[in-house]
């Protein structure tokens, strides 16, 4: 556990060669300790720890950490916080976070698995499965209690109750079942659903139980009496989470408006709606006197709500779920970050800190350019380009691009005034930032293209896209040059050489290929172990960096031989970016995070 009384959280459990980590990644569960002093947030690089009152960062747990398959329970007794982690299909592992140690490995069915949850008294953990069956295990010795197959198709939602003595689940075949865990003798069966069970969350008292099925539609129903108290929604579809709180009283819903609703238990009554998120809430948790309940969203924010009047007490921001657009300015000073945050984030590379001075449309910004002689930054939303000066942050220029079709990639075209935009409309356009002016439309390609960029010299533009072909053309015309093909797959990024002599390709053929420009050949091709999302050549010319998976590879190139692989995002690696001296390299994942590495470091290993 690293604490911020060491150091920077910023610098927390960082890996081998990384110097920094800039965002804190996207965060999907949150729960309140016992105590209600500190707040845990599951996020894509491990678990946050918050001061619930200061709503400063305590810690940043993530031993072995494997965001894609972690759910963190509501379960935390004293000082020790469990969370799952799901290997794979077949192999379920427990840790005890206090520790970072290994508790206990559960073998698994023959058949995928899946919904794995932990008793609220930490001693079973209970799995539904492809193959219909319910399994228990004891947790402390990995010890399977129990299994029987309990629906005719698979599981596909698993709750205790609170004293951890009764087991709900409910499936494809739009049933619900409770069990006694003890032998797991079924009780009783609830039936009346036309779609498959999605959630389940028994009250703190174990009488009621609620249920959220396919369509959208939050139910209650009294497990004593085994009859339906209460519909809660009906007409607010994509119900994803549902949470009580500790009292029993409160019962607080997200909802697709990304709204929180909070009804009343006994009566089904609403008593307050929420708003103040941007996106899509993900996760919410009440504190122990029920008076508080936090919330995470896409929107990037973790929220703290009054229950009683439902005001907003506290905001905690960086939570980023993806930022997968990076670029450098010329002199390195600053890097350009873009992501989920629908924000363009302005990273100064000696203090490490983030500036938001652009005023930013609502539009969803994806890609984020300097131009080439750094007095300008372009990003890009879903249809349109806009162009802000660097030294006054004052908007350029909106250019509107290509219609009703996405924009995928943005290149300034160097010793220009020319910008190239990629769309999913199959097309390429030059435009001039000063006049807007529309130089070409640059036709050819059958599918949604994928990127482009511009040599260096500011000769060629290179494009390319699902039709698995690379073309090549004059960056001030738009005339085609050529096409070049020789990957199997989806092509999906692009980079030059710096002495714009070399393209290079990356695709989801798990190769990465070597292009002559001026005679249009192949050069030779790396293989990788996986899809290749990005691809960059360092200034000096002496490395390549490759994202492959969560992966960041470092090639010699001349040589062509791997020299490193560095570990350390939690999701895709889609952003590459070295400084202009070569000795740093940003990585930007679907985790939220960016990690600036030493590059010589890394190469020592």
């Amino acid at each position: 556990m690293n604490s911020s009384k060491s150091q920077n959280f910023s610098e927390w459990n960082l890996p081998y060669g990384a110097k920094i980590r800039l965002g804190k990644g996207g965060v999907d569960e949150i729960v309140y300790s016992p105590g209600g002093s500190q707040i845990a947030a599951n996020g894509q690089i491990g678990i946050w720890l918050y001061d619930a009152y200061s709503l400063k960062e305590v810690a940043l747990l993530n031993p072995e950490y494997n965001p894609a398959s972690s759910i963190l329970p509501d379960v935390w007794e004293g000082r020790t916080l469990y969370y799952i982690k799901w290997d794979n299909r077949y192999l379920i592992t427990l840790w005890d976070t206090s520790t970072g140690q290994r508790k206990i490995t559960l073998k698994g069915p023959t058949e995928d698995i899946g919904y794995p949850v932990l008793s609220p008294d930490g001693r079973t953990f209970a799995a539904g499965g492809w193959d219909k069956t319910v399994r228990i295990w004891e947790s402390q010795t990995g010890r399977l209690i129990s299994s029987v197959i309990g629906h005719s198709e698979r599981i596909s939602a698993l709750a205790f109750s609170a004293d951890s003595k009764m087991l709900a689940t409910g499936g494809y075949d739009n049933k619900i079942h409770i069990w006694d865990v003890n032998g797991l003798s079924k009780i009783s069966t609830l039936n009346g659903y036309e779609d498959a069970i999605e959630h389940l969350v028994f009250s703190p008292n174990g009488i009621v139980l609620a249920c959220r099925n396919d369509d959208g539609t939050l139910c209650l129903w009294d497990v004593t009496t085994y009859e339906k108290i209460a519909t809660l929604i009906k007409d607010l579809n994509h119900i994803g989470h549902t949470v009580f709180s500790p009292d029993g009283t409160l019962i607080a819903t997200n909802c697709a408006d990304n709204a929180i609703r909070i009804w009343n238990a006994d009566s089904g009554e609403e008593h307050l709606t929420l708003i103040g998120h941007k996106g899509l809430v993900r996760g919410m948790g009440f504190s122990p006197d029920n008076r508080t309940l936090a919330s995470t969203s896409h929107d990037s924010t973790i929220r703290i709500w009054n229950t009683q009047n439902g005001t907003e007490k506290g905001l905690i921001t960086g939570h980023a779920r993806w930022s997968v657009y990076l670029d450098l300015s010329p002199d390195g000073s600053l890097l350009a970050s873009s992501g989920s945050d629908n924000t363009i984030h302005i990273w100064d590379m000696n203090t490490y800190t983030d500036s938001t001075p652009f005023h930013t449309p609502q539009d969803e910004l994806d890609c984020v350019a300097f131009s080439p002689d750094g007095t300008m930054l372009a990003s890009a939303s879903a249809d349109r380009i806009y162009l802000w000066h660097l030294n006054t942050y004052q908007q350029h220029n909106v250019l509107q691009e290509h219609g009703d079709y996405y924009i995928t990639e943005i290149a300034f075209v160097p010793n220009s005034t020319l910008i190239a935009s990629g769309s999913a409309d199959k097309t390429i356009k030059l435009q001039d930032i000063d006049t807007g002016e529309q130089i070409a439309v640059l036709r050819g390609h059958t599918d949604w293209i994928h990127t482009v960029v511009a040599s260096p010299d500011g000769m060629l533009l290179a494009s390319a896209c699902r039709d698995k072909t690379i073309r090549l053309w004059n960056a001030r015309t738009g005339h085609p040059l050529t096409v070049l093909k020789g990957h199997t797959e989806e092509i999906y990024t692009l980079a030059f050489s710096p002495d714009s002599k070399t393209l290079i390709s990356g695709s989801w053929d798990q190769t990465i290929q070597f292009w002559d420009t001026q005679t249009c050949q192949h050069i030779t091709t790396l293989k990788t172990t996986a899809s290749v999302s990005v691809v960059t050549a360092s200034p000096n010319g002496l490395t390549l960096a490759s994202g492959c998976d969560a992966k960041v590879q470092l090639w010699d190139y001349q040589s062509k031989k791997l020299l490193s692989e560095m570990e350390g995002h939690g999701a895709d690696v889609q952003a590459l970016v070295f400084s202009p001296d070569s000795r740093t390299l940003a990585s930007g994942s679907d985790d939220g995070t960016i990690l600036l590495w030493d590059v010589d470091m890394c190469l020592r290993t």
